[in-house]
């Protein structure tokens, strides 16, 4: 009986021992196949991998300049997934660091997946940048035969061409490239191009007419001023390239070249250098004219409180007439009487200061109002304006109320004593055209009144509130009055917007080319009612990643700033190139290596740039704008140009003109068009406002 059950028992035992075999080998074969392996170690990873996560770190990285923590990022995603977009992010940073074989890598990566026009156009710049001529052909030909009809690629993908024919002296086909691509759009480096075509066959003039097209283009585009030079040079016009060697030193004083060509001349003929240089309106003064026309204006009801506008300073004569008969006080003391257009020189001799009327000279030592006796303008000879820009000039201008002269230690200050509703009759039509909707004009009326109610006092060391340039706002005077910004500030009087009970500084820039900008991510501080907003019909997902920010600036994407009605298509989207030259002379720093943004606003603009030279770092924080060759505004994507081997230049990519702070002017005469009522264009771009009436 024993022996039986213990058989059995043996028996039931081993069964028990196989099928415990057999589960265990199953188990281990599966945890050890290599597939299942896969599957465990991907599902352990679940946990840790969150890709939405993964691209806004990635993302928050590159705008803050962290290029290596950003690579990283998108290298991990990669890891786990053949990612497109974390593919073509990876590719865009290392185009902004200029690391062309890494990019080469994910983009043909991409276009073994399938098919990518915007894809291929970055593979074959970055073959381009290689010196790999023909594979770069190759690619810009197959975006020429495929289906695109985006313009800003075909626009670069002919724009390619043509460099490559240049370089490969084919230039009938660089031309017929070029051409192509200003179809496209009438950008400033395609008139350059073009120019360049025609200087090296020798068309000097033909060259002459492309760069000027350049110019009027991108007023500020350097290299064009030294290739006009060079041109009337070899047409043996000294003459005519007297002018732009002038500006071409200015722009670049370490060009051997300008230089020499310059000292030639002059010892050879000094007699061209009589005449001044019309971007330097401070060193010439038109001749003060022997009879004028005064403005007819009326007077306005509740014209508000008198302001003090700054004209101009430091002069040693000041020229001035009124369209009245007229006194001029000293205190309260009156020191002359005038009549009606009679001409009057105030200046500063031997450290003293005169009036000068006819035969008359009478000494003064404090400020002098010069006061009408009736509502009629003052005029004042010879006002410099845009000091410093290529669009500077000099003029004479009438202005609605009084004078103040007030002798200042290095000459003469002048100041416009003026209403604030007769002084916006003058800003409205120098900020925004006087032709754009009346909804768009009411509007800057409001904007235009909070920013100078804010701003009183800015110049006040100065013995003014505020200047009359770009500075604090463009005031012309007179001159640029008309009845459809007079009605809109009249229709406007005393509407003021608020911020917790204080004007507003309502800060606007001609184009924010999209988007604006939170004022901490363009300068020191953060206000709360200057918050970034979008000017797109469709709202895009701001910040934009590294490749959607490339493209979208590349692109012309649809938005109230983009109405072409009221701006130049090259003051929304824009190129600059900078060469290595004039940026090592303008910085002043040797063998420029690379140059890369370290922070970036929530729009994408550049608020600080690192510039690598072969021996020193620097790191360029606010007027980024001047200091980097006057570009037109502080968002742009930067694409390092290299030619053999060699770094020559970087290609800027821009958006906008201005600042893009708060109200984007373009945008306002849009939104107008679509019956948006200037109450609410206003609290679009001015965050969580009251408007009150002061009045």
């Amino acid at each position: 009986m024993w022996i039986k059950l213990e058989e059995k028992h043996f028996k039931v035992i081993a069964i028990g021992i196989i099928l415990l075999s057999l589960i265990s080998s199953g188990i281990f074969a599966y945890y050890n196949h290599p597939s299942q392996q896969e599957t465990k170690k991907t599902q352990d990873a679940q946990a840790d991998y969150d890709l939405e996560k993964l691209l806004d770190e990635a993302k928050a990285l590159y705008y803050q300049g962290e290029y290596k923590a950003s690579i990283d990022k998108y290298k991990q995603i990669l890891d786990y997934e053949d990612n497109k977009i974390a593919r073509k992010n990876l590719a865009s940073v290392y185009e902004t660091l200029g690391e062309y074989n890494l990019a080469v890598e994910e983009y043909e990566a991409l276009l073994e997946k399938e098919e990518d026009v915007e894809s291929r156009l970055d593979l074959a710049i970055a073959y381009y940048n290689l010196d790999k001529i023909g594979k770069s052909k190759i690619e810009l030909e197959k975006i020429l035969n495929s289906e695109s009809e985006d313009e800003f690629i075909l626009r670069d993908t002919n724009y390619y061409l043509s460099l490559m024919s240049f370089k490969e002296k084919d230039y009938q086909q660089a031309e017929e490239y070029v051409k192509v691509a200003l179809e496209y759009d009438k950008f400033a480096l395609g008139y350059y191009q073009l120019g360049e075509i025609n200087f090296v066959q020798e068309s000097y003039s033909i060259a002459i007419d492309n760069y000027r097209k350049a110019l009027i283009t991108d007023g500020s585009l350097k290299g064009v001023n030294r290739m006009i030079a060079l041109s009337y040079l070899n047409l043996g016009q000294d003459r005519d390239a007297v002018m732009y060697l002038k500006r071409a030193n200015k722009e670049n004083s370490s060009d051997k070249v300008i230089q020499e060509n310059l000292e030639r001349i002059k010892e050879a003929h000094p007699e061209y250098f009589d005449d001044k240089d019309l971007t330097l309106p401070e060193e010439r003064k038109r001749e003060i004219p022997k009879e004028v026309t005064f403005k007819e204006i009326e007077p306005i009801e509740s014209p508000g409180r008198e302001l003090k506008i700054g004209i101009t300073e430091d002069e040693e004569e000041v020229y001035f007439r009124v369209g009245s008969d007229f006194v001029i006080k000293e205190g309260e003391k009156i020191i002359l009487e005038g009549k009606k257009s009679e001409l009057i020189k105030a200046t500063i001799r031997d450290g003293k200061y005169y009036l000068v009327a006819g035969e008359k000279e009478i000494e003064f030592s404090n400020s002098i109002q010069v006061r009408p006796k009736e509502y009629a303008p003052v005029l004042v000879h010879n006002i410099i304006y845009g000091r410093g820009y290529y669009w500077g000039g000099i003029e004479d201008r009438q202005y609605r109320g009084s004078l103040e002269l007030i002798p200042q230690e290095n000459g003469i200050t002048v100041v416009n004593l003026v209403h604030m509703e007769e002084y916006l009759m003058g800003v409205i039509p120098s900020e925004m055209s006087a032709l754009w909707p009346r909804e768009a004009l009411k509007t800057q009326s409001v904007a235009a009144r909070s920013y100078t109610l804010a701003n009183l006092g800015k110049h006040s060391d100065d013995g003014y509130d505020l200047c009359s340039d770009v500075h604090c706002a463009a005031y012309r005077g007179i001159a640029r009055e008309h009845p459809n910004s007079n009605q809109a500030v009249l229709e406007t009087a005393g509407e003021v917007m608020t911020y917790n009970g204080k004007a507003v500084n309502a800060v606007y820039s001609a184009n924010s080319g999209g988007y604006t900008e939170n004022s901490e991510d363009v300068w020191r501080f953060e206000i709360g009612y200057l918050r970034a907003v979008s000017t797109e019909k469709e709202d895009s997902r701001f910040p934009l990643s590294p490749v959607e920010l490339k493209e979208w600036l590349r692109e012309s994407p649809d938005s109230y700033s983009k109405a072409f009605q009221y701006t130049k298509e090259s003051h929304y989207r824009w190129q600059r190139n900078l060469s290595i030259e004039y940026l090592e002379n303008s910085l002043d720093i040797k063998e420029i290596k690379k140059i890369v943004p370290t922070y970036r606003g929530k729009a994408g603009s550049v608020k600080s740039l690192l510039v690598v030279g072969a021996e020193e770092e620097k790191e360029f924080t606010y007027n980024l704008r001047s200091k980097f060759g006057g570009l037109r505004s502080n968002r742009f994507w930067i694409q390092p140009q290299y030619r053999d081997g060699k770094l020559v230049s970087f290609l800027f990519y821009g958006g906008g003109w201005g600042h893009s702070v708060g109200m984007d002017q373009v945008a306002v005469a849009a939104m107008a068009d679509d019956n948006y009522q200037y109450l609410d264009i206003l609290k679009h771009f001015y965050t969580d406002i009251t408007i009150e009436d002061r009045y």
